[in-house]
């Protein structure tokens, strides 16, 4: 009985430094939104009409 109750508290431990970890690692996870920087429009736009010039072409 005593080993069993031994047991069970080294999971319960376990599972919840587990749970606490990963709810951790979650809420570290989130950051400010970053706005797009001044040249990302630009890079877009380019790569969107050379894709459409590949498309006009037949290309694949």
């Amino acid at each position: 009985m005593t080993l069993l109750v031994f047991v069970v508290l080294v999971l319960g431990g376990i599972l919840l430094f587990g749970v606490l970890y990963d709810w951790y690692a979650r809420r570290a996870k989130r950051k400010a939104v970053i706005q797009p920087g001044k040249y990302d429009q630009t890079y877009t736009e380019q790569l969107l009409q050379d894709t459409r010039d590949t498309i006009n072409r037949g290309e694949t």
